[in-house]
This record gives structure tokens, sequence and C-alpha cells, in this order.
């Protein structure tokens, strides 16, 4: 079965998240097991693969745009370049922006810019605020993590675990 869009968070997902920080040059990387092989598989049956995340890092001022740019190409240098795009929220949560995830922002820009069916897409995400979005927009979601959440389609307890969803 061929499928539409993939959607990923990144931090938890892609890299190890940074405890209490953040990951502000590339050398802070450190891809998760099993994700470059998922990606060289994914690529195969996704029509596109699109990052999706919250980065308010720079809404801090801790980083700046341009310096994302350079992580992202990185991490997409390092996971075998699959990752067709990413899209990121600069907002603090106190901006009440539209495209910070629980929002739908950064899910609606992406089908504005690519040819993105909702209902044969999914999200790939380690919290619940990435999987709200993607589930009022019809697509099917995995969780990486212990919570159990009703926005999971399914549960996972590490991303070397994710392409077993995919396998009948």
């Amino acid at each position: 079965m061929n499928y539409n869009t993939l959607f990923l968070d990144r931090d938890g997902i892609l890299n190890r998240k940074i405890d209490n920080g953040y990951v502000l040059k590339p050398d802070d990387l450190e891809i998760m097991p099993g994700i470059k092989e998922f990606l060289y598989w994914a690529n195969k049956k996704f029509l596109q693969i699109l990052v999706v995340t919250n980065q308010r890092c720079i809404g801090r001022k801790l980083l700046r745009e341009e310096e994302l740019w350079s992580i992202h190409q990185d991490l997409n240098v390092q996971t075998g370049n699959f990752i067709d795009d990413f899209l990121f929220c600069p907002h603090l949560v106190e901006d009440q922006c539209a495209c910070r995830k629980p929002g739908e922002g950064l899910f609606l820009k992406a089908a504005e810019n690519y040819a993105v069916d909702f209902s044969r897409s999914w999200m790939i995400g380690d919290s619940i605020s990435d999987l709200i979005p993607a589930k009022k927009l019809g697509m099917k979601t995995i969780y990486v993590g212990a919570i159990a959440n009703d926005y999971a389609d399914f549960i996972l307890n590490t991303t070397s675990d994710i392409h077993n969803v995919f396998i009948p």
C-alpha cells in the first residue's frame, strides 16, 4: 500500500530530546535508534515526508532561523536525505499562534505547498500535542512513549518499533 504524507515530529522522534534544553547546534543531534532505516523504507511508501516541529527556542532568542535551517539540513543528511521539508513554529506558547501544535497551522501550511491527502497520511509524535491536530485532520497516528492516550491509533515504546506498524 502506498501512503500520501508522513508527518514527523522532530525532537523525540528523529533525534533525542534534550531534557530541559534545546538542540542549538548540529553537534547536539543524536539520531534515534531505527529512524534512518525507517525513513529509507518510508521514502518508498510515502509521496512525501515532512517534519512539523515547535521550536520556541527561536522565540526565546536562543537560536536564529538560519541556525535552525543548518540543524535541519544536518539532521536530514544524518538520516539519509529522505525528508522533503521541515515546517516549524518559532512562537512561544503565550503567543497563541495557529501554527504551534496542537494547532493545525503547520499541517495546513504543508497542504498549501504539497499534495497532501490527510485521509491517507500519518503523523508520528511523542506528545499528545503532536497527535491532536493530526486526528482533527483525519490522519492515522503513532505515539512513541509510555503514556496511553485517546489520540493514538498505535502506541510504541521506542522509535525502533515504528516500521512494525506498517508491516502486515
